[in-house]
């Protein structure tokens, strides 16, 4: 799985690469809105778009919302199946989750807890039904 992580706090986002590198694969990292759209036309132009994609709601030059729609947007004009995106941020007021929930698959307020991660990505990512 290919994640890329975005947050400008750099404990924050070193805490998000730990919890998700042990458990679910390597992940690349951005600090900016320009910083991620980079990293997310470049995984694009080599075919090889991310699958997961976290993304803090306050960036130092550009806002996490208006992030997923641009991402959305190169998503749509490349013709790729759309990541999976979380949102993660200190914001917990309704107005923020209602805004934020109708661009992104998911929703955790920071501090995010491994446990709490992890289940957002199983119900994100559900195991292949095995049953023959």
């Amino acid at each position: 799985m290919r994640i890329l992580l975005i947050d400008d706090e750099p404990v924050a986002l070193t805490k998000l690469e730990l919890m998700l590198k042990k458990n679910i694969g390597d992940c690349d990292t951005a600090v900016s809105g320009i910083e991620a759209t980079e990293q997310f036309v470049k995984a694009i132009s080599e075919n090889r778009p991310y699958d997961l994609v976290t993304i803090d709601i306050d960036l130092p030059d550009v806002t996490g919302l208006d992030l997923l729609k641009r991402f959305s947007a190169l998503e749509a004009k490349n013709r790729i199946t759309p990541s999976k995106k979380i949102m993660v941020t200190a914001h917990s007021k309704a107005d923020y989750v209602v805004k934020a929930r109708s661009y992104c698959d998911a929703y955790l307020v920071k501090p995010v807890r491994k446990a709490a991660l992890l289940e957002k990505i199983s119900n994100l990512f559900p195991p292949e039904n095995t049953e023959a």
